[in-house]
């Protein structure tokens, strides 16, 4: 069973997610350094994010203001 997963991405703007399957709890890096970790976020829109096309564009859609978050590091 898989507990959690990261991966890269090709954006300009998010360079790699990670998530905990068990907390559903997505930490986002950014291409600036920065790095949220975002609360009760399903696992579909972990998945959604990674298939996106734009996954700047579905970050800022799907999940910026859609989710409680922490900042853990500033860019």
């Amino acid at each position: 069973m898989i507990l959690n997963t990261q991966a890269e991405s090709n954006s300009s703007t998010v360079k790699r997610c990670f998530y905990d399957f068990t907390t559903k709890v997505l930490k986002v890096e950014f291409v600036s350094g920065a790095i949220y970790e975002y609360e009760g976020v399903p696992s579909t829109i972990y998945d959604d994010l990674c298939s996106a096309d734009s996954q700047g564009k579905y970050f800022t859609e799907s999940i910026k203001n859609n989710y409680s978050y922490n900042k853990l590091l500033l860019g």
